[in-house]
């Protein structure tokens, strides 16, 4: 997909949730929800990360960002029972004042437990000492996190097992060349049966088409996340629809 110039002049406010589910596998139902950040102009136009992203950090206002979606997350969900997770960066990591207003907003939030946050792994494999101090801070507030994207980057995953993870995320490339390629069979089944071994919850994502679906319906993995369930849209209502 092209990334697409933006014209228009845009602010921190103007970056809204958009909600993904994440699905279990065994019931068919949403097990919790990716929320996703979307800039949406005046114009009405609709725009990725991938492209507005560069125009926030140039500004210096990605901390902002992040802690604008979780007081919007949180909002969405506060009378929703349901577990939702969010993104952080590897300078959240090491921001105190965010760090602090997560903690300080689970201590009145119903069923904290139910809200992670997700973390790349090359983030977490660069930050191993920043993300064990993160989780050590956050944990007794409820916050949990997932480690995205593994699989796409180079680095020692048995070391994210020893730290208190609540799951991780396989890149959607491993599910699609698991058949075809021995390497990747190779490593998608060492990082489950890692995963076996310490109790942490697998999430195949990016799963696109119902072939895809299939190969991970063959393997342990009990949850999926992907455009074959539903796009990431603007109200959890309309991902919940049969699709």
């Amino acid at each position: 997909m092209p990334i697409r110039e933006i014209s228009e002049e845009f602010s921190v406010n103007d970056i809204v949730p958009y909600f993904q589910p994440i699905i279990d596998l065994d019931s068919s139902g949403v097990w919790r929800y990716e929320c996703l950040a979307r800039l949406i102009t005046q114009g009405d136009k609709t725009f990725l990360p991938s492209e507005f992203l560069y125009l926030i950090e140039r500004e210096h206002h990605i901390s902002a960002l992040a802690a604008s979606m979780f007081v919007q997350c949180a909002h969405y969900f506060h009378d929703l029972n349901i577990p939702w997770n969010f993104n952080i960066t590897s300078n959240d990591l090491q921001n105190e004042q965010l760090t602090n207003t997560l903690i300080t907003h689970l201590a009145s939030y119903p069923n904290p437990e139910r809200v992670s946050t997700e973390v790349s792994a090359s983030t977490a494999l660069s930050n191993p000492q920043q993300l064990a101090s993160f989780i050590d801070k956050s944990m007794h507030a409820g916050l949990g996190v997932f480690i995205d994207n593994v699989g796409s980057c180079p680095g020692n995953i048995r070391a994210l097992m020893n730290i208190p993870v609540r799951g991780i995320k396989l890149a959607g490339g491993l599910i699609r060349h698991y058949d075809d390629q021995d390497a990747v069979r190779e490593y998608v089944d060492y990082v489950l049966n890692l995963c076996e071994q310490h109790g942490v919850n697998v999430i195949a994502e990016h799963i696109e088409d119902e072939a895809q679906l299939e190969r991970v319906k063959r393997l342990p993995i009990r949850y999926a996340q992907g455009y074959v369930f539903s796009p990431p849209v603007a109200s959890v209502k309309r991902a919940q629809q049969p699709h």
